[in-house]
């Protein structure tokens, strides 16, 4: 089977066509709605690094320790605890922050007068200065402990006090670092000199490391004196290098471009030297070829001594973390270290190590269109890195190197159509002016014609970067790169403009098989389909001499790539011109088209060996990924009797398993299982072992979508030990993905992710990027359903950008997507609809209809979440059409159920059951349990807000049986809470409390935070109604710290609200309107109106009773 089929069985994500597996929460604790979502951590205004502070801290007194100097250890000690207290209090923040800051700077200058002294080498004035230190600065620890150790009475009461207490520690503070600058000066003179006798100490230790200083000179290459049409990409890359505190500027490009040139003209701005004061150190990567290497070269650049039992990385760390003066480091063609023989996954570790010391800035030059790492580097230039020189550029080069020969400059007209030729390039025009110099132009240009990049080379020695632009393209040399999967994209990114280039040239002589084995070899690469399709395009174009089968080849490998890019109406377009081209008029002719079109076509699953296709299974594939179903199941119905005419049995097979997932892509798992049987069948009639172990893992993959997950995990388990039967790679990965996605429904999250990370290694393993990134999103996912959102987004922003490095835009918009639900599940409605609103617009660009109305579903719940019902109505009901205008039920009856849920939140109980009871028919009617039991679970929530509690209780029951049988723990959870709550409800708090506190360990065992604090908040409810005051602030202060860490600002502001309501029953009236104005605050920050007014009439009544 080909491709398309297996990409069109992994379009559906569990979590996509399901998003109740992770956000249908429970309705009720109180009979107040209960929202979802974190909230970062609020930086501090000042910009002062904190976590920063303290590590230094924690290093110049452990140094200290180490070398003996007492005063400088206990300083440094006491400094750290002022730092901590100085963060924690919240009142006159600014002199707060000050205070930290300019006891750390205080500390900095300490550290610089005494350091690589011993005890007995410290100037005993400067000794007896520190000790007047210690004592100021105990002074001012002391003073602020006692300000932050009040209780909140105290802190009303002192506020006054407390804020001339905290301004005099500052003034204190200033005045003892104005003190030891002084001081610092007068040993300014001493301690060079001290420097200097420990620089020639140490001078023998540099020589005995693997890296010399003299190998790193002889490496970098002088500045250029000849250098012309840089200016702007000059000033450019210096205005942003001087512009932010912390650079990192990537210098892109092919080889021979000029970035190393660039890079050293950057540096030589006088802006650039005076910012890091002779701190910008060059590093020439190409003599380094793995991390340790590059540590010694820099240990080396920045003259660190050599420490006894300690590592050279552990002293380059040190250093850094010490050093608080703005450093420069140029690591000169980056991509000998970043493509070298032990992998990526060691250097990148070490580059993004190096973005976290914030006084270091990186300008990389490397080939390639993107920086290195997960760094959001500065691109010089275009997007596609460093252009050529501009043709004015181009000859004044060209003629300064040349010595402004007479003849010369009598020709300029030959030497542009040279300089055309040579693509401006700045290092091929070095190469070819030096020969100009003594050879005749005509002779120049003729050479060019016959040898291309042969004559670019200089002197008889071997390859270098400096002395030729590329090698010639030998064919074997690029099918070893492509055997390569997992280092293809990377090995061809380097050559790929000279491969076009010299294509494109030989194929003006003659049209030969190998072009067209290198063009069909190159398409395994996603990233370059562009440049391949142009070179396709010329031949198709400008050859004439081309025979039919070259061209209908050719053709194919175009419609293939044209599909990938998502650009349907170009592919089909193509598809039909081959049809037209090759259509003959009776049956036999027809046949012997067939029968061509299984001999030319291009393989399309790797595992897959030889098979037939044709114009109308590739035309159905196309609208099937558009999710046209109707039109790709009536071209497939086509194609399948034109197949049986002929009597092709195996495309016929084919064409039938695609007709199968169409209807499994329509959730019309009855006619689907039925039609993907037989097809396995027929392959199994005619030995086709690998069609039908894939419709036996689509058939578990349907299964898995009713939530049938004993059966699912069955079929795929037995498909996984087929594919790996018959040496399937790809199958058997695919299979271990998707029962790890098996066991991530089931919220059997550890499984899940030992699951997913193996498929993933299974996947690079075999060089299958999709795949391996496919893993990576739903690891991503995990921790999303998890609300672990720091980790979630980080996974799928990376998994987002694989997706686009190698070209799958469908698999990118789904990322961008989940992310917007991230935000939507932290309450940040205002990212989550700029991000979902981008996602739907990438949706609609790729023809992706599907996701395009998941994204409206979702942009629906967030006006739901926001009580803003009437759009909410609108969007969802818009977004139910498109799911049925494109077949997909479930997603329709999703929607359906959301807005019953609106009636349900509106009070609406008789609309809301009509329309929840029709979702769960129809999600009975697909087979879909979970959804079922989402509406039964609703319609029991229903029952109990109208204080019928006898159905509500059985309703919930039924529900909570359901959720268990299909292993859906958080549902069956999320119901004990409800039926907890009803106990809540009529007084009978034993049996709540034993229902809730079950549901809490529940929710706590699957990793629910949210449904712990929910649960939490209900128990301190039932305390605070049965007047223990004391246990219920203890537990409601410990959900409202939950819900802080999560992010529920909801769930927060009730606690506080409710906290509030106790200090005023028991008359303490000072913290209970403190309390309440501050829930007041956030439930209108978060469009709670209502609550909010519920707050300011309790606030009311405190006053009337003062």
């Amino acid at each position: 089977m080909d491709n398309f089929v297996q990409t069109s069985c992994e379009l559906e994500h569990p979590s996509r066509n399901n998003p109740q597996v992770h956000s249908d929460m429970p309705m009720f604790s109180s009979l107040k709605p209960k929202a979802q979502g974190k909230e970062k951590k609020k930086e501090i205004p000042s910009g002062f690094d904190w976590s920063h502070a303290k590590t230094a801290l924690d290093i110049t007194a452990n140094i200290a320790e180490g070398t003996g100097l007492t005063p400088l250890k206990s300083a440094a000690g006491t400094v750290k605890k002022i730092v901590e207290i100085a963060e924690t209090i919240k009142k006159n923040k600014e002199s707060c922050v000050n205070i930290a800051k300019y006891s750390f700077e205080l500390i900095e200058e300490l550290k610089e007068t005494l350091a690589d002294k011993n005890p007995e080498e410290v100037d005993q004035t400067l000794l007896k200065s520190v000790k007047i230190l210690e004592k100021e600065l105990d002074h001012v620890k002391d003073k602020l402990d006692n300000i932050a150790g009040r209780n909140l009475g105290k802190k009303i009461i002192y506020s006054g006090a407390d804020k001339e207490a905290i301004s005099d520690c500052e003034k204190r503070i200033k005045q003892q670092l104005e003190k030891f600058n002084t001081v610092g000066i007068a040993n300014l003179q001493q301690r060079q000199k001290d420097i200097q006798d420990k620089f020639t100490r140490i001078e023998k230790k540099y020589n005995q490391q693997e890296i010399t200083s003299d190998q790193l000179e002889q490496a970098t290459p002088a500045v250029p004196r000849i250098f012309f049409g840089r200016e702007i990409l000059i000033k450019e890359g210096a205005d942003y290098v001087i512009n932010n505190a912390q650079a990192f500027l990537a210098i892109l490009g092919p080889g021979g471009i000029g970035k190393t040139a660039l890079a050293q003209k950057i540096i030589e701005v006088e802006a650039i030297k005076e910012k890091f004061e002779k701190r910008s150190y060059f590093i020439p990567c190409d003599i380094l070829p793995n991390v340790a290497s590059l540590v010694q070269g820099l240990l080396q650049c920045l003259k660190i001594p050599t420490q006894e039992g300690k590592s050279q990385a552990e002293m380059l760390n040190d250093y850094f973390q010490l050093n608080a003066r703005h450093t420069l480091l140029v690591l000169d063609n980056f991509e000998t270290l970043w493509d070298g023989k032990e992998g990526r996954a060691g250097i990148q570790n070490f580059v993004e190590k190096l973005f976290n010391f914030k006084y270091v800035s990186i300008l990389v030059t490397m080939r390639g269109r993107d920086g290195p790492g997960n760094i959001g580097w500065y691109k010089l230039g275009t997007e596609s890195g460093i252009p050529p020189l501009s043709i004015d550029a181009a000859r004044k080069m060209f003629f300064t190197i040349t010595g402004n020969k007479s003849d010369l400059l009598e020709k300029t007209e030959s030497i542009d159509k040279l300089l055309k030729e040579l693509d401006y390039v700045p290092l091929a025009i070095r190469l070819i002016a030096q020969r100009a110099r003594t050879s005749q132009l005509e002779t120049l240009l003729r050479m060019w014609k016959d040898g291309k990049t042969s004559i670019l080379k200089e002197g008889k020695g071997g390859f270098s970067r400096s002395t030729s632009v590329e090698c010639s393209i030998q064919l074997s040399w690029i099918k070893e790169v492509v055997n390569n999967k997992s280092n293809m994209n990377k090995e061809l990114e380097l050559h790929i403009l000279n491969i076009t280039k010299i294509i494109n040239t030989e194929i003006g002589k003659l049209v030969k098989q190998e072009h067209i084995d290198v063009i069909e070899i190159l398409g395994e690469a996603y990233m370059f389909y562009g440049a391949v399709v142009e070179v396709i395009d010329n031949i198709l174009v400008n050859v004439q001499d081309i025979s039919t089968n070259q061209k209908n080849s050719l053709q194919f490998i175009k419609v293939d790539m044209l599909i990938w890019n998502a650009q349907w109406i170009e592919a089909e377009g193509e598809v039909r011109r081959i049809r037209g081209n090759n259509e003959l008029n009776n049956k036999n002719n027809t046949a012997q088209w067939f029968e061509r079109l299984r001999k030319i076509c291009r393989l399309q699953a790797r595992d897959s060996g030889a098979m037939a296709t044709q114009c109308l299974r590739r035309l159905g594939n196309m609208h099937q990924m558009q999710n046209r179903y109707s039109e790709a199941a009536e071209i497939f119905s086509q194609a399948k009797s034109q197949f049986e005419e002929i009597g092709d049995q195996l495309g016929a097979a084919q064409c039938l398993q695609s007709l199968g997932v169409i209807h499994q892509m329509q959730d019309r798992y009855g006619e689907a299982t039925e039609m993907l049987s037989m097809a396995k069948s027929q392959f199994e009639e005619i030995g086709n072992q690998l069609g039908a172990a894939q419709c036996l893992q689509t058939l578990g993959k349907i299964h898995q979508m009713q939530n049938r997950y004993s059966e699912a995990t069955e079929m795929l388990s037995k498909a996984k030990s087929q594919f790996e039967e018959i040496g399937s790679q790809l199958g058997a990965a695919q299979c271990l993905r998707s029962l790890g996605e098996i066991h991530q429904m089931q919220d059997r999250y550890s499984e899940a992710t030992e699951m997913l990370s193996k498929a993933k290694s299974q996947f690079e393993e075999i060089g299958d990027q999709l795949g391996a990134t496919q893993c990576l999103q739903s690891l991503g996912e995990i921790h999303q359903m998890q609300d672990r959102y720091s980790e979630a987004t980080e996974m799928l922003s990376k998994a987002k950008s694989q997706f686009e490095e190698i070209g799958d835009q469908l698999g990118a918009a789904q990322c961008l997507q989940s992310l917007g639900e991230i935000h939507q599940m932290q309450d940040r409605y205002s990212e989550a609809t700029e991000i979902l609103s981008k996602a739907k617009s990438q949706f609609e660009q790729i023809g992706y209809q599907l996701g395009a109305a998941q994204c409206l579903q979702s942009l629906g719940e967030i006006h739901q979440m926001q009580d803003r019902y009437s759009e909410a109505t609108e969007m969802l009901s818009k977004a139910k059409s498109q799911f049925e205008e494109i077949g997909d039920q479930l997603g329709a009856t999703q929607c359906l159920q959301s807005l019953g849920k609106i009636h349900q939140m509106q009070d609406r109980y008789s609309e809301a059951t009509e329309i929840l009871s029709k979702a769960k028919s129809q999600f009975e009617q697909i087979g879909n349990q979970l959804g079922a039991a989402q509406c039964l679970k609703s319609l029991g929530q229903i029952h109990q807000m109208q204080d019928r509690y006898s159905e509500a209780t059985e309703m919930l029951s039924k529900a909570k049986s359901q959720f268990e049988e299909i292993g859906n723990q958080l549902g069956a959870a999320q119901c004990l809470q409800s039926l907890g709550e009803i106990h809540q409800m009529q007084d009978r708090y034993s049996e709540a409390t034993e229902m809730l506190s079950k549901a809490k360990s529940q929710f706590e065992q699957i990793g629910d935070q949210l449904g712990t604090a929910q649960c939490l908040q209900s128990l301190g409810e039932i305390h605070q109604m049965q007047d223990r005051y004391s246990e219920a602030t203890e537990m409601l202060s410990k959900a409202k710290s939950q819900f802080e860490e999560i992010g529920d600002q909801l769930g927060a502001a009730q606690c506080l609200q409710i906290l509030g309501e106790i200090h005023q029953m028991q008359d303490r009236y000072s913290e209970a309107t403190e309390m309440l104005s501050k829930a007041k605050t956030q439930f209108e920050q978060i469009g709670l109106q209502q609550e909010a007014s519920q707050c300011l009439q309790s606030l009311e009544d405190i006053q009337r009773r003062r």
